[in-house]
């Protein structure tokens, strides 16, 4: 008798642990995205500055190509930033609409 309640005991905490507890990818997967989102968000600002001072230096409409450039490429940081979260958001929505289903028929 003893041993049945010990393992009753050790199955509800296991099972309880399981339910607290976040999983490890999840973490990292999160931690991943926002840097993605952060370095594509630098490389289109920068990569929009360098065409603008190049535009400039081509054409000798300083500061205007660079001024230009520089506001399309953090326009273009912002869009990717929102596509990839956006992305992000459908795949956890799908996700989560996995867990749902899965519980539901398991009752």
């Amino acid at each position: 008798m003893g041993d049945d309640l010990n393992e009753r005991i050790a199955k509800a905490q296991a099972e309880l642990d399981a339910q607290t507890r976040p999983p490890v990818r999840d973490t990292g997967k999160g931690l991943g995205l926002g840097f993605r989102m952060a370095s594509d968000f630098v490389a289109a600002v920068i990569v929009g500055a360098l065409l603008g001072w190049g535009i400039d230096a081509l054409f000798g409409t300083t500061p205007w190509g660079l001024i230009v450039c520089l506001v399309l490429g953090f326009i273009t940081g912002v869009r990717l930033m929102v596509r990839t979260a956006n992305e992000a958001g459908k795949t956890a929505g799908d996700a989560d609409a996995g867990k749902v289903k899965d519980e539901g028929d398991g009752a």
